[in-house]
């Protein structure tokens, strides 16, 4: 009988250990889940980015790229000194995104832009030549 106990006890036991080490694993796949959420999140072109651009003009050089992002679908409204303007055919690639925008109501010009952490970057096309542009995330408290 005392045999038969103390087997029963070690079964038990090993089986309490290998629920807790279980546990344990599960929370660090987790932690490591949330770990790669954030990172993804990071990366996402949603936010507030402050802009500056070369070879354009004065009105043009900076600025501010609202992205925000409505079910499947985003849009992207640029300030500038002169006022709004609202881009059209947005799209979002796994590390950018893509927009145009009407500048003066004729004018069209391309934005092709990569994220990166906090940092967004690229060129943007028009019929007058390229331009190199420049941002950074606009995050609160900083």
């Amino acid at each position: 009988m005392k045999i038969t106990r103390f087997i029963f006890q070690g079964v038990l036991l090993v089986f309490v250990f290998c629920s807790f080490s279980t546990i344990e694993s599960n929370r660090t796949a987790y932690s490591n889940q949330q770990i790669l959420n954030e990172t993804t999140t990071n990366d996402s072109v949603v936010g507030v980015w402050k802009y500056s651009m070369s070879n354009v003009d004065a009105p043009y050089e900076n600025g501010v790229f609202f992205i925000t992002q409505k079910e499947d679908s985003y849009d992207v409204a640029l300030k500038l000194s002169t006022g709004i303007l609202t881009g059209q055919d947005v799209i979002v690639t796994e590390n950018g995104i893509n927009f145009n925008v009407n500048f003066e109501g004729l004018k069209r010009v391309s934005f092709v832009l990569r994220v990166k952490g906090d940092k967004i970057m690229g060129e943007t096309f028009s019929e007058i030549g390229s331009s190199e542009i420049y941002g950074v995330r606009q995050v609160p408290g900083r």
